[in-house]
């Protein structure tokens, strides 16, 4: 007999019941977790104009932000067809704070808007999200006239700084955050994720769906940070 099954017959059959019952009061728990929802404002703009507006706004929330960073959740959206693969960007994500998402939808857009480009490379200006940077590597492909190294210095991997912080190492997905840092579980109604996103207007499932993703994106980003902060000062 090995060592190791020495070790697994020695573990009482209490012992064993109550490891039984805890991993199914955890999935219990899981279960009943409340969806993740952005019940904030939502700014849906189609037009060059009111993303421009939009844009001016965002670059002077930079602009006058006291901190050294100015941290935004960001996401993007585009349709898939498994004929021909991923599409052109349709739409982007911007949440400067929990309070308000921006939607960019950009079909009917033959060019971005100037205010656009200056937001996205600001130097305070950090872009965070879930595997961002093949995002940004994306929206630059599609699009154009960026700076792409300005762009993927500007961004925040949610993934890679869980890592750097949580007790546990993995290849992080929104999924998977959102239900570690927050305790919430997300909508992945493949739908909605897997919809004509190219289409315009949006349906109003589509635009919960896309302001949601950018929402958590952001708070993702605040409770590790949090998280960062308590282990410091426990240091």
């Amino acid at each position: 007999m090995t060592e190791k099954m020495r070790l697994r017959s020695a573990v009482p059959p209490e012992e064993k019941e109550l490891e039984q019952k805890r991993q199914q009061l955890e999935a219990e728990e899981k279960l009943n977790r409340p969806f993740i929802n952005h019940t904030g404002k939502i700014n849906y703009v189609t037009s060059l104009i009111d993303c421009a507006i939009a844009c001016d706004e965002l670059l002077e929330m930079a602009n006058k932000c006291l901190d050294q960073v100015f941290v935004v959740g960001f996401d993007l959206e585009w349709p898939f067809s498994f004929q021909t693969g991923p599409g052109k960007t349709a739409l982007m994500q911007i949440c400067p704070t929990t309070h308000i998402c921006h939607l960019f939808h950009f079909t009917h857009l033959k060019k971005l808007p100037k205010g656009l480009y200056e937001f996205l490379q600001h130097a305070k200006v950090r872009l965070t999200g879930i595997n961002i940077k093949n995002d940004v590597r994306k929206l630059a492909r599609d699009f154009g006239g960026f700076d792409v190294n300005k762009l993927l210095n500007n961004c925040i991997d949610s993934g890679v700084m869980a890592n750097g912080i949580l007790p546990v190492t993995q290849r992080w997905s929104m999924e998977k955050l959102v239900d570690y840092v927050l305790k919430m579980k997300v909508n992945k109604d493949k739908s909605v994720r897997m919809s004509k996103w190219h289409i315009v207007p949006l349906s109003k499932e589509q635009i919960q769906y896309a302001a949601t993703d950018g929402y958590a994106s952001l708070l993702i980003y605040i409770k590790l940070k949090e998280t960062e902060m308590d282990t410091s000062e426990l240091q």
